[in-house]
């Protein structure tokens, strides 16, 4: 990896992001590969973030009865979470101003008011000046949210994996590698966006406090009328969130079953496959994942209202809120445009920014208790190191045991009930299971300590591992240019970051975009339904289609892939089909439409406007499609970054026992640490070089709003309506257009999720198993496929009396291109043989 350019970036370089400019124009001309990414700063390193929260999570564990979790991540990230917190405090106080000058504009050209329209061109000065002032406040904040958040999944990444290392056997039998994956995947990614929305909190309320104070100085007591409707919509968006959370706690129980399951299954791939359990276990994981699908369409509607109710109900509190005033008073133009943009913020405050916050603050505590129970299991403990005796000891003992049993007490995997064992010097073992490490021969002969060269020619001599090293330079030097891709490859995918991989991917993306025109048609509360229900049906369909070909998949396909990659596809891959995806697609559509609308009145209200609005969406067009050259590659590393911290907690816990009885934990928190720390280089960036794009865009639209406001002041004349509606409309692009741009890079991220399932979907099956699916049963009963009826029992004179196996010129290869492992085997075993076949664990 390179030096990062942030460690000699000038203030005004980390301010405005422009230390990201040559990996964004390396990524733009070529493909970007590992050893193009940054280097991670020291303080963001796992070793670092973990030790910090380790330190305080004792000292936590040790001063108090009932320790805290909290109480830990508070002491290491507080003030900076705070101080990012006021910043960002500001930025959204600048919204609250914005429609005050707004009005003093709109009041200079009542004819009335001549005193004020001298002035209007500084009023339009400070108006664009709170706007820049607003970009160069929100953007570091929000990134420095970011960052914390994803310091804070790190460091407990770690303090999980460290956890894992010391849990007892006993604790270790109760919980699944599913079960970790979806602590470690689903619990803590929250952390890394969510974190930025948790100030709102307490903005929202201080925001609407000065709001209302400054609308009760406009419309007096009619003002209450919209912030009642708004209190209203609250409420119900309450109830909604209720039960949201009633649905997500049910769905989170179903998920964990089948992930369990399908953890097991691809743990144990060879043994399903020697059985011919596919068609059981695919049935028995989609009745799973039916029951799951039912609590997610009902989480989805909820969610959909929910996201609904803020895009409806702009109109009615701008008109609640004018309308007692204006039976009253009469219409005054300067008081409603100035109502409606406060009106505009108010509702994102009361609708948007605290009912979200309030669920991520449920969302991020609900994790951290989750991880504080995991945290405050039994660990499993050492033998008493004894100097008086040179053997294993043990004193008065008192245990139920097997032989197993017996040589896992005594390296301390299990207890005794009562009595003492007591040993010195050093214990070595030899698992019954097979267990080999990820990596080379020479790492796993030297296990972590420091290279001895005698020693290890001396393994290498002992397992005759010559031949096989000798063996495998012939094959490298022999080796063939490998074929081009046919076009159903798993490997050949990671070459292009297109969304539609092959040509049996068209049929699911026709489903999407179908949903998709079906809103475009028509936009209404209940017209988005379609949308919702089609994505979420896309996303059945798909885990179906990929849990069948995971299934019949050649082992010489499974082989290559590692089980933390398979298993991320089916956790996290589908919980983003399954959640987020839908409703930011609606999401999307309704701000474009918005923004489109808006542009559009504004043109045509002032067509000067229009030659200004031109450029813009050039210049929005370029940049996006520059930025998302170098994006969707890093979102592409990214994932595959993450898939080796899965990978590496999983190896750990198959060979857990080897590695304790060695006094490897510590090497192996090492690798652990360099995994996260290769993830993190990959999202850092990430999320860097998102800022800088947003910030452009942001800074683009200054300059449009810039453009609109001088035209309108300097080409309106008397029109007090006409600047009243151009620069409310402004000024409402301005804060939608943002989200929208933020939608369209998060749909673009999202469909990662997308191609890499099509991926799977796409792999080779085995030519002697049946391509035909297995569908989940509706009364979601599994008797029916897990009893395999055998027809020929029933007809004696075709049944043998005895069973009998003969081979003839069997030749075996792993891979289609690789070396034979079994070459013209011939044998037959008899009725009532006893055969025993024995292999070499290096061949």
């Amino acid at each position: 990896m390179q030096r990062s350019p942030l460690e000699k970036a000038s203030v005004i370089s980390k301010l405005f992001f422009s230390w990201t400019r040559p990996i964004l124009r390396k990524g733009y001309r070529q493909r970007l590969e590992l050893s193009d990414i940054y280097q991670i700063p020291s303080a963001d390193s796992a070793d670092n973030l973990s030790e910090k929260l380790e330190r305080e999570w004792d000292r936590e564990l040790v001063s108090k009865k009932n320790p805290k979790l909290i109480n830990a991540l508070r002491r290491c990230f507080f003030w900076r979470f705070m101080f990012y917190g006021i910043i960002l405090y500001l930025g959204e106080v600048t919204k609250a101003v914005q429609p005050l000058l707004l009005g003093r504009i709109i009041a200079s050209y009542d004819p009335d008011n001549e005193a004020e329209r001298s002035i209007a061109i500084y009023l339009g000065i400070g108006l664009c000046l709170l706007f820049i002032v607003r970009t160069l406040l929100l953007h570091p904040a929000i990134f420095g949210l970011h960052h914390i958040g994803m310091q804070m999944r790190i460091a407990m990444f770690s303090l999980i994996y460290k956890k894992t290392l010391k849990l007892s056997s006993r604790v270790l039998d109760k919980i699944s590698i599913g079960q970790l994956v979806s602590l470690l995947s689903n619990n803590l990614n929250k952390f890394d966006e969510g974190l930025a929305l948790a100030h709102f909190v307490w903005i929202a309320p201080l925001q609407v406090t000065l709001l209302m104070g400054l609308l009760w100085d406009l419309l007096q007591a009619s003002a209450f009328c919209g912030l009642a409707f708004l209190i209203v919509l609250a409420l119900f968006q309450a109830g909604l969130g209720r039960m949201m959370m009633k649905y997500r706690d049910q769905r989170a129980g179903k998920i964990n079953e089948r992930l369990v399951i399908t953890s097991e299954m691809i743990e144990n791939i060879q043994s399903v496959k020697a059985y011919c359990w596919e068609e059981a276990m695919e049935k028995m994981i989609e009745n799973l994942r039916q029951t799951e699908l039912k609590l997610t369409r009902k989480a989805a509607y909820v969610r959909y209202f929910n996201s609904s109710a803020f895009f409806f109900s702009g109109f009615f509190v701008v008109f609640l809120s004018v309308l007692p005033y204006a039976l009253i008073k009469g219409i005054v133009l300067r008081r409603i445009f100035t109502t409606i943009s406060f009106c505009i913020v108010l509702r994102m405050a009361v609708t948007r920014q605290f009912p979200w916050a309030v669920q991520t603050w449920y969302d991020s505590l609900g994790a951290i208790n989750k991880i504080q129970d995991f945290l405050q299991k039994q660990e499993y403990k050492t033998l008493e190191y004894n100097l008086t005796t040179t053997e294993v000891v043990m004193e008065n003992v008192t245990a139920f045991w097997e032989e197993t049993s017996l040589l896992m007490m005594i390296m301390g995997e299990l207890e005794p009930s009562e009595g003492k064992i007591k040993h010195s010097g050093r214990i070595s073992f030899c698992s019954q299971f097979s267990w080999i490490m990820p990596g080379t021969i020479k790492e796993n002969i030297i296990f972590g300590v420091s290279y001895d060269e005698y020693r290890y020619r001396s393994v290498i001599k002992a397992c005759q591992l010559e031949e096989v090293a000798a063996s495998l330079v012939v094959l490298w030097l022999l080796k063939e240019t490998p074929p081009q891709d046919s076009g159903n490859s798993t490997k050949g995918a990671n070459n292009s970051y297109a969304v539609i991989i092959t040509s049996t991917s068209s049929y699911y993306v026709f489903y999407i975009y179908v949903g998709v025109a079906d809103t475009l048609l028509a936009l209404g509360l209940f017209r988005g339904l379609p949308l919702v229900h089609t994505l979420i049906t896309v996303s059945k369909i798909l885990h179906h289609k990929m849990l069948h070909s995971v299934l019949q998949a050649p082992m010489s396909t499974l082989n290559t892939l590692k089980a933390g990659g398979i298993l991320n596809r089916f956790s996290k891959d589908m919980a983003i089909l399954d959640d987020l995806l839908p409703l930011t697609i609606f999401d999307f559509i309704q701000l474009l439409l918005i923004v489109i609308g808006a542009v559009a009145v504004v043109s045509v209200l002032q067509p000067y406007i229009f030659l200004a609005t031109v450029p813009v969406i050039a210049a929005f067009i370029i940049l996006r499609a520059y930025f998302l050259h170098t994006s969707q590659q890093l979102k592409q590393l990214e994932s595959e970054g993450r898939s080796p911290i899965f990978t590496h907690l999983v190896t750990s816990l198959k060979g857990l026992w080897t590695l304790r009885a060695f006094g490897r934990q510590p090497y192996f928190e090492t690798l652990f640490h360099k995994a996260l720390n290769l993830h993190t280089a990959n999202w850092f960036l990430y999320l860097s070089t998102l800022r800088w794009f947003q910030m452009r865009i942001e800074m683009i639209f200054v300059i449009f709003f810039i453009a609109v406001t001088f035209i309108s002041i300097l080409t309106t004349g008397e029109g007090e309506g006409t600047v009243g509606i151009i620069l409310t409309l402004a000024m409402n692009i301005m804060s939608t257009l943002q989200w929208a741009v933020n939608s369209s890079i998060d749909v673009d991220s999202l469909m990662r999720s997308v191609s890499r399932v099509f991926k799977f979907i796409d792999m080779p099956t085995e030519d002697s198993k049946p391509t035909k699916s297995v569908k989940p049963s509706k009364d979601g009963q599994l008797s029916k496929v897990m009893i395999i009826e055998n027809q020929y029992v029933k007809k004696d004179d075709i049944w043998p009396s005895g069973g009998q196996m003969t081979v003839k010129d069997l030749t075996a290869k792993y891979t289609d291109g690789g070396n034979a492992i079994l070459e013209n085997i011939s044998f037959s075993i008899s009725p009532g043989q006893r055969v025993r076949f024995t292999c070499c664990l290096f061949c």
